[in-house]
C-alpha cells in the first residue's frame, strides 16, 4: 500500500472516532463503541470468511472500501459537533482581542497585570 493510502485510512479512522465522541457523551460508552468501530475497520464484512481489510491488495477493492467508509462517515456526521471553546467557532474564541501592547496576547489584562504590592515598576516608568 502507498503511504497516501495509509494516511487516508488513518485520517478516516481518526475522524470517525472524533465523530463518535460527538454522539457518545459518556467515555465508557465511547470506548466500547470505539472498539466496535475498530473491529469494523479490521473486517468490514463480518458475515463472510474474508480476511481483515488491512491485507487487501487489490487497488480497486481498497478504493471501494475506503470510499464506502468515507460515505458512511459523511452520512453519520453529527449535526452540532463539539467545538473547543478557545478554537475558532467556540464560545471563547477572540474574547479579548482588543488588548494593549503591554499585556500578553490571548489573556485578559487583569490576569497578566503585575500586582502593585510586588513593587515591580510599570514598563513605562523604567528609566535606566
Amino acid at each position: 500500500m502507498s503511504s497516501a493510502h495509509v494516511l487516508r485510512v488513518k485520517k478516516l479512522y481518526r475522524h470517525s472516532l472524533k465523530n463518535l465522541l460527538n454522539w457518545c457523551v459518556h467515555r465508557d460508552l465511547w470506548i466500547k463503541k470505539g472498539f466496535d468501530l475498530r473491529a469494523e475497520f479490521e473486517a468490514r464484512a463480518r458475515h463472510s470468511l474474508a480476511l481483515a481489510n488491512r491485507h487487501v491488495q487489490d487497488a480497486k477493492q481498497v478504493e471501494k472500501l475506503v470510499a464506502a467508509g468515507e460515505a458512511k462517515l459523511k452520512a453519520m456526521m453529527h449535526p452540532d459537533p463539539y467545538t473547543i471553546p478557545t478554537d475558532p467557532g467556540g464560545s471563547k474564541y477572540m474574547r479579548w482581542h482588543n488588548l494593549s501592547s503591554t499585556t500578553q496576547p490571548g489573556f485578559p489584562p487583569n490576569v497578566t497585570a503585575m500586582p502593585s504590592w510586588l513593587g515591580v515598576p510599570e514598563p513605562n516608568d523604567y528609566h535606566p
